[in-house]
């Protein structure tokens, strides 16, 4: 529980992280796990990562396949609006590419990915031992499995619940199965988006105690007395930053592919459902009013999690990248704060050309870059896409009705 989580003294990155790699590893979305303080990896770890997503996705089509052999089942779902099958199929389609690529990128760069956590294991232990700094691990372990768990239960409870509308009670065990293999699917590179935003997060963090350090009064008052120490104590101060802005890159290299092929797939996810509540919402039904308000209710808590990584993912990229700049200004302010220093000078110098040669930003596919300013773009496909979705459905139910009157027309002519 969360209260053993904060009950639990960490002492180290490695302990704090032990939950959401071993979540991901379930998930069969890293090839690695935390056993005690050191991580597990090795051909049995990602021979249980392969195995399990391949009979995971042959499961699904099995179900799938089972499903469509049920005549009333099938006869039901034919009856759906053309435009929401094929939705439906796409995103089962869709789910299942993402899923796949989100476990063979990761399991290509698992060493890559090992090495960001050993990076900052190695930051945090230099700035715990130079300077007592408490990182707080309780509070991130805490937030992991409050903020997770809360969503898996929700999105749990939403895709069960709308999966059984679509067929009568007897028909639940042949459902069950699709509707928890999808989610399995789904899971998977809904949890690699959260450990992306939890790595930007960590980051922010170091970038923020790394800022109160330089500060000149801080300088001054642990290492002003003695002019060779403060020197080699900067020099290993902007060490520690470059070295974080090293791990932004490597970040990129681990999470390019699976976090492009994720928002990919949440944009599609989030248009389409936001069609079917529109939809639902201007047309006639002939269910109950209550029965379509808890179906709408189902699908916008499906659409919490990649709405979730949209919106407030970037947010967490856009904070961590103005963090480091904060750390890269007051290490560039140094010659001012000691000008008799010829060292510092010189450090300052390096930094500054490697400033301009170094790229720091979070990176998606080729050239995505995620900031603030790709929600406003993201806001404004999804409604252009939405209104075009609407569009052609309206187009579609003209045509039908034009059909049905033509129908009328000739019957009143025959009689």
């Amino acid at each position: 529980s969360a209260w053993a989580v904060d009950k639990m003294k960490l002492h180290s990155l490695n302990d704090s992280l032990r939950f959401i790699c071993g979540l991901q590893f379930l998930l069969c979305c890293s090839g690695f796990y935390v056993r005690g303080s050191k991580f597990v990896s090795n051909k049995y770890t990602r021979s249980y990562s392969l195995i399990c997503a391949t009979l995971i996705v042959c499961g699904l089509c099995a179900a799938i396949y089972a499903l469509l052999q049920h005549e009333q089942l099938l006869e039901r779902v034919l009856q759906l609006d053309k435009l929401v099958l094929s939705i439906t199929v796409l995103e089962l389609i869709m789910s299942t590419l993402v899923f796949l690529i989100t476990v063979l990128s990761l399991q290509r760069c698992a060493s890559k990915h090992l090495d960001i956590y050993a990076r900052l294991a190695s930051i945090d232990l230099q700035l715990m031992q130079q300077f007592g700094a408490n990182l707080h691990y309780n509070k991130m372990q805490r937030k992991n499995v409050l903020l997770i768990s809360l969503v898996t239960l929700l999105y749990l409870g939403a895709i069960n619940t709308a999966l059984t509308r679509v067929a009568e009670t007897q028909h639940l065990l042949l459902l069950l199965p699709v509707a928890l293999l999808y989610i399995l699917i789904t899971g998977g590179p809904h949890l690699t988006g959260y450990v992306h935003m939890n790595l930007t997060e960590l980051l922010s963090i170091r970038f923020r105690l790394l800022q109160q350090i330089l500060k000149p009064q801080f300088l001054h008052t642990h290492f002003g007395h003695n002019a060779q120490l403060c020197e080699h104590r900067v020099a290993s101060f902007a060490d520690l930053v470059k070295q974080l802005h090293y791990i932004i890159q490597q970040i990129n290299e681990v999470y390019n592919l699976s976090l492009w092929a994720s928002i990919a797939h949440d944009f599609t996810l989030s248009t389409s459902e936001l069609y079917i509540i529109f939809g639902r919402s201007i047309s006639e039904q002939t269910d109950s009013e209550q029965s379509n308000l808890l179906f709408m209710g189902f699908l916008a808590l499906c659409m919490l999690v990649p709405f979730y990584k949209m919106l407030i993912g970037p947010v967490y990229c856009s904070r961590s990248v103005l963090e480091g700049r904060k750390c890269l200004r007051l290490l560039e302010q140094l010659d001012n704060w000691f000008p008799r220093s010829l060292a510092i000078k010189q450090l300052v110098g390096c930094l500054m050309r490697w400033r301009l040669q170094f790229k720091i930003a979070y990176t998606s596919g080729m050239s995505l870059v995620l900031n603030k300013t790709i929600i406003t773009l993201f806001t404004a496909i999804v409604c252009e896409y939405l209104l075009v979705l609407i569009q052609f459905a309206m187009t579609q139910k003209l045509g039908e009705q034009i059909e049905e009157q033509k129908s009328t027309l000739q019957d009143w002519i025959v009689t």
